[in-house]
C-alpha cells in the first residue's frame, strides 16, 4: 500500500506531499497509478514493432474509451479534491456538456473551485489566519491602485510607425524599473520577511557602485579597454561616443612589476590593445577618474547632469532595456553581454580590500533587504584566486573562505540581539562553486577541495553544498563528469558527511540536446535543489520524480527574462510549474547587473499572475526555508523567527494602510 501511495502522489501532482493520508486513497487511483509505473522487467520485455496510432478524441466520448492504455488523471485529481473540499457533481465525466445556463455556470464554478484546491498555495490558504485574510484583501487592492495611479497614468511608450503602448504591470523589467519603485506593492515587498535567499551569485548581488566606489580608492588599481575610447578628438562629431559606448572594459589590482612598460592613456587614439586583455596598456583608475570629464560630456535625460566616470562604468555593468530586448537580441547574445560584464566585474572584486568589504556590506543588504539566511555562490579556482591589495601575491582558496568566516562571524557578534519587532538574520552558508567549462581532472580537484572544507572544523559549517557554474550552453554538461560526481558521493558517504548537489540546470531554451539532457543527470545524481529549471516544465516526467524525490527549484525570474528565456514575467514557466505543484523558491541570481534585489523579484513574481495573493508569497518563502541546507536545529530556529516576523509584516499592513479612510477609499476597499 505504501509504494503505490508514493507512486500516485508523484503521478497526480498534488500541492503538499505529506497532505494525503494513506487510507484515503481508494482502489481505483491506486490502480491508475499502476498503469502508470510499468516494472522495468516489464519494459525491458514489451515488444512494440511501431508507434502506437495516435488517439482521436471523439465529441461524447471519454477517454477511457479509447484504449487500456490510457489512464485518467481527471479522477485521481478529483480525489485529491474530494479530501479538500466537498464535491459538487460535474456531469462532464461522461462527455456532456451542460445544456441549460444556470446548470453551465454551476459546472464553470465548479471547475474553477476544483482548480483552487489543487492550487500550490492551497494550504497557506486554508489554514489562514484572520489577520493574513485581511492583508492579502489590502494587498490585491493595493495592486489594483498602483496599475491605475502609476501605471496607467505614466507617459505612453512610442512604438514602430508612431503604435503608442500604454505601461502595464508585468511589462519588462528594465522598462519598468523607474515605475516600480514608485508602487506601494514594492514597498510592501521590501518590507516582507522573505525566509532563505539559496541562488546567489556572490560578486554579483549589490548595486555596481559599491565595487566602483571601493576601487577608486586603490592605489593599484588599473583599467583596461579592448579599444580606445576615442576614434575623434571633436566631440561633435557623430562618431565620437562610438567607442565609449563599444568598449569592453576590465579592472586590475597590479603590481609595480606587472605594470612596467604597460601604461598607456585610454583617451589616446593611438592606445596599444591586442587580442588579449590581460596584455592591453592599462592606466591607473585614478587617473582615469580625473580625465573622465575632459571627454565625456554627455547629460543624463532624465535630470540634465553630466555623467561621472563612476556613473558610466555602472551604466556599463547594468544591462541595458534595448539591449536585452533588442529585435535582433538572442538568448545567445544576451549571454555574451553578460559575459563581457563578469569579465569587468572580476577585476573590481577579487583583491582582498574588495572582498571584506563586500563581504560585510552584503550581510547588511541582506539584512536590509528582509532575508533571515542566505546560501551565497562564490567562484573557487585558480585563476579567481585574490590578490593582495599591492598586487604582488595573491590569496588561496582557504584565504577565501578565511575572509568570508570571519566577517560572518565579526557580522553576527555586531547584529543587534533579537527583540521584538526587529530584523532577524541566521546568517549564511557556501555553496562551493567551479565552472562547468572545468575538464573533469579540474572538477575532481574541486570536488576534493570542497570535501576538505567541510570535514575542516573551521569551515564544515559554512560549506552548504557543491555546484557547478557558467553558460550552461556553452560548458561541458553534467554528463561529462558523471564519474568524479559519483565518486564524490562514495567519498562523502565514507567520511559520514552530506554536501548535496545544487546543480544549475534547465536554464535553457534548447528542447531535445544536451544542455536540455543536464536534467536527468540532475535526478540522476540525486541534487537536492536545481538552479532554475526553466526547462523542467517540457519534462512531464522527470518533473514527477523530481517531485516525488523531493527536489526544489531555485527560480530566478528577472535573470530569466533579462538573458532571454522569456519576454516578460508573465510567460515565464514557474508559473507552469507552480501549476503543477513543483516547489520553488525566489531568487536574483546575479542582481547587480539586473539592477535589482530579493524583493523586485518577489514583486515580478507577484506582477505577472493576477490572481496572486499574500498566501503565494507566504508559500515560496516557507519552501525557501524547508529547502535550504541548514541543519534541523537551525531550520527550527529560522522557521520561528519567520513565523513572528510574518504575524509582525500581516499586522504591519493592516495598520499602514487598513486603518485609513481616506486609504481605504481610494483603494476601493
Amino acid at each position: 500500500m505504501r509504494h503505490k501511495l508514493a507512486r500516485f502522489i508523484s503521478m497526480c501532482g498534488t500541492c503538499s506531499r505529506n497532505s494525503i493520508n494513506k487510507e484515503d486513497v481508494s482502489p481505483d487511483a491506486e490502480n491508475a497509478a499502476d498503469l502508470e509505473c510499468l516494472a522495468p522487467e516489464q519494459i525491458k520485455h514489451s515488444k512494440r514493432k511501431r508507434s502506437p496510432v495516435p488517439v482521436t478524441l471523439e465529441a461524447g466520448r471519454s477517454n477511457k474509451d479509447m484504449g487500456s492504455n490510457q489512464y485518467d488523471q481527471v479522477r485521481s485529481l478529483d480525489h485529491i479534491v474530494a479530501t479538500r473540499r466537498a464535491v459538487l457533481p460535474l456531469g462532464l465525466d461522461h462527455g456532456v456538456a451542460p445544456s441549460q445556463l444556470e446548470d453551465y455556470e454551476r459546472q464553470r464554478q465548479e471547475i474553477k473551485a476544483r482548480e483552487g484546491a489543487l492550487s500550490w498555495d492551497y494550504q497557506c490558504m486554508e489554514h489562514a489566519e484572520d489577520y493574513e485574510v485581511r492583508a492579502d484583501h489590502i494587498i490585491r487592492a493595493i495592486r489594483k491602485w498602483d496599475e491605475e495611479a502609476i501605471y496607467a497614468r505614466a507617459k505612453e511608450q512610442i512604438g514602430y510607425r508612431g503604435q503608442r503602448h500604454g505601461r502595464f504591470m508585468g511589462d519588462h523589467y528594465l522598462t519598468n524599473v523607474e515605475l516600480i519603485e514608485q508602487t506601494r506593492l514594492f514597498a510592501i515587498a521590501q518590507k516582507m520577511p522573505k525566509g532563505a535567499h539559496l541562488h546567489i551569485h556572490f560578486n554579483a548581488n549589490l548595486l555596481p557602485d559599491v565595487l566602483v566606489g571601493i576601487a577608486a580608492r586603490q592605489k593599484r588599481m588599473f583599467i583596461m579597454s579592448d579599444r580606445p575610447l576615442l576614434v575623434v578628438t571633436d566631440p561633435r562629431h557623430p562618431e565620437y561616443y562610438r567607442n565609449f559606448e563599444r568598449a569592453r572594459i576590465q579592472f586590475s589590482i597590479l603590481s609595480e612589476d606587472r605594470v612596467r612598460g604597460r601604461e598607456a592613456d585610454l583617451f589616446d587614439l593611438r592606445y596599444p590593445t591586442v587580442a588579449k586583455a590581460e596584455t592591453n596598456g592599462v592606466m591607473r583608475f585614478r587617473d582615469f577618474l580625473d580625465c573622465f570629464g575632459e571627454y565625456y560630456r554627455r547629460v543624463k535625460n532624465d535630470t540634465g547632469e553630466t555623467y561621472s566616470a563612476v556613473d558610466w562604468l555602472c551604466e556599463k555593468i547594468v544591462f541595458n532595456e534595448q539591449e536585452a530586448h533588442g529585435l535582433l537580441q538572442t538568448a545567445e547574445g544576451s549571454w555574451d553581454r553578460f559575459n563581457g560584464r563578469t569579465q569587468m566585474m572580476k577585476g573590481l572584486f577579487n583583491y582582498v580590500t574588495a572582498y571584506r568589504e563586500y563581504t560585510r556590506a552584503c550581510l547588511q543588504a541582506f539584512v536590509d533587504d528582509n532575508i533571515q539566511y542566505a546560501e551565497i555562490r562564490p567562484n573557487f579556482m585558480d585563476t579567481n584566486q585574490l590578490w593582495t591589495d599591492d598586487g604582488v601575491s595573491q590569496i588561496d582558496n582557504v584565504g577565501i573562505m578565511d575572509i568570508i568566516v570571519e566577517e560572518c562571524e565579526s557580522f553576527a557578534a555586531e547584529l543587534t540581539q533579537v527583540k521584538e519587532g526587529r530584523k532577524y538574520f541566521a546568517g549564511i552558508k557556501v555553496i562551493y562553486c567551479t565552472p562547468r567549462s572545468f575538464t573533469p581532472d579540474q572538477v575532481e580537484k574541486a570536488l576534493q577541495e570542497c570535501l576538505w572544507f567541510k570535514k575542516h572544523r573551521l569551515y564544515g559549517e559554512y560549506i552548504a553544498g557543491f555546484d557547478l557554474v557558467g553558460e550552461e550552453s556553452k560548458g561541458k554538461s553534467l554528463k561529462s563528469f558523471i564519474p568524479q560526481l559519483l565518486q564524490f558521493k562514495r567519498h562523502c558517504k565514507a567520511e559520514g558527511v552530506e554536501i548535496p548537489f545544487l546543480f544549475h540546470c534547465g536554464e535553457t531554451l534548447e528542447i531535445g540536446g544536451e544542455t536540455d539532457g543536464n536534467l536527468y543527470d540532475a535526478l540522476l545524481l540525486g541534487a537536492k535543489r536545481i538552479g532554475h529549471g526553466f526547462a523542467l516544465a517540457r519534462h512531464p516526467y522527470v518533473m514527477e520524480q523530481m517531485k516525488k524525490n523531493n527536489i526544489c527549484l531555485e527560480l530566478c525570474p528577472i535573470s530569466n527574462e533579462i538573458l532571454g528565456l522569456t519576454p516578460r514575467v508573465g510567460g515565464h514557466a514557474m508559473y507552469t510549474l507552480l501549476a503543477n505543484n513543483v516547489h520553488c523558491t525566489l531568487n536574483t541570481d546575479n542582481g547587480t547587473l539586473f539592477r535589482s534585489t530579493l524583493s523586485s523579484d518577489f514583486y515580478q513574481v507577484f506582477a505577472g499572475k493576477v490572481d496572486m495573493n499574500l498566501f503565494g508569497w507566504k508559500q515560496l518563502a516557507l519552501w525557501s526555508i524547508d529547502h535550504s541546507c541548514l541543519e534541523l536545529e537551525e531550520r527550527r530556529e529560522v522557521k520561528t523567527q519567520w513565523d513572528r516576523l510574518w504575524f509582525n509584516f500581516c499586522h504591519e499592513i493592516i495598520r499602514k494602510y487598513g486603518r485609513r479612510e481616506e486609504v481605504i477609499s481610494r483603494l476601493g476597499m
